[in-house]
């Protein structure tokens, strides 16, 4: 099968490309190869000649802060559309040629997307579309599954949203959160990030008021694949056993790793996100549907053990 895949150099998608380079024909669409998402007239050209049967779409702008500074001058582009009201985006007022090279959260976020799900709606191809558990607010108790409402409460969880509300057709959208587990050389994940702060710093600030989803890396691209395999579409929450805080995480990798775990300081949310953009509270995403499809994700104590000898 030939598919076109977004964010190929990104931390999951390297991997995916890694694992499955040699079970299918995948073609990158990325800037480095001329291509860039938000333009669609050469995205569409690029499509043609390249005739993919399938679009997975890992692509995003993913730095909330970043994603948070971009938020005032993308909304004040779509009010001059008059493509925005009471926080709802009207796709279909949306000029995508005057987001041309826009690299801000909404257009690599939602413009891009929407892009891609043109090309896949009109050519009755499947778009396999990579969100995130920040659609959620993490207000909610015992965990979010697929049917619950979203409330993205930053930018970069809003734009996402978006994205997923700009596709069309025969299309799948997949949460994650929080990947771990693959050493890559082109950006560090939690976990490795987490190693070498043990490793290289005096003391390691990490948050105990927030919980999180920390999802094995392996597990998602392989999820993915059984997913492609399965013909799956709708949406389904890719994501791990586990459901911790930083600081739960932070511990269980100093004990693994034989890290120094008394560098590690207890701090809140409040104090580390001081004049930084939102994180949801607690995003423990279920994956009961996933589970029901036939397919196990990796325990996160487990997972640890396994990437230690990367």
């Amino acid at each position: 099968m030939k598919i076109a895949i977004t964010g190929a150099t990104g931390l999951v998608g390297s991997r995916f490309f890694d694992l499955y380079k040699s079970h299918y024909e995948l073609i990158p669409i990325s800037s480095s190869y001329g291509v860039d998402i938000t333009d669609s007239k050469k995205l569409n050209k690029f499509l043609t000649q390249k005739k993919p049967a399938l679009i997975l779409h890992f692509a995003a702008k993913t730095n909330v802060d970043a994603c948070e500074d971009d938020k005032d001058e993308d909304i004040k582009r779509l009010k001059k559309e008059k493509a925005i009201e009471a926080g709802t985006v009207d796709f279909e007022k949306l000029d995508v040629l005057k987001w041309k090279g826009v690299q801000s959260a909404f257009g690599i976020n939602a413009i891009g997307t929407k892009n891609l799900s043109d090309y896949s709606h009109k050519n009755g191809i499947k778009i396999i579309y990579i969100s995130t558990d920040f659609v959620f607010n993490g207000e909610k108790e015992g965990g979010y599954s697929e049917e619950d409402e979203t409330d993205p409460i930053d930018w970069y969880g809003q734009t996402k949203f978006y994205g997923e509300k700009a596709l069309l057709g025969d299309f799948l959208v997949t949460r994650i959160s929080y990947p771990f587990g693959y050493k890559s050389f082109l950006k560090k994940d939690l976990i490795w990030t987490l190693v070498d702060l043990l490793t290289t710093n005096d003391s390691v600030k990490l948050v105990s008021d927030q919980i999180i989803t920390p999802t094995f890396i392996d597990d998602i691209v392989r999820g993915l694949n059984f997913l492609i395999e399965k013909n799956v579409s709708g949406l389904i929450n890719l994501v791990g056993n586990n459901h911790l805080s930083p600081y739960d995480i932070g511990v269980a990798i100093a004990r693994e790793f034989s890290l120094p775990e008394s560098k590690i300081e207890l701090t809140t949310r409040a104090e580390l996100y001081s004049g930084r953009a939102a994180r949801p509270f607690k995003v423990n995403l279920k994956n009961d549907k996933l589970k029901a499809l036939g397919f196990q994700m990796t325990d996160f104590f487990d997972a640890l053990l396994k990437i230690k000898t990367q």
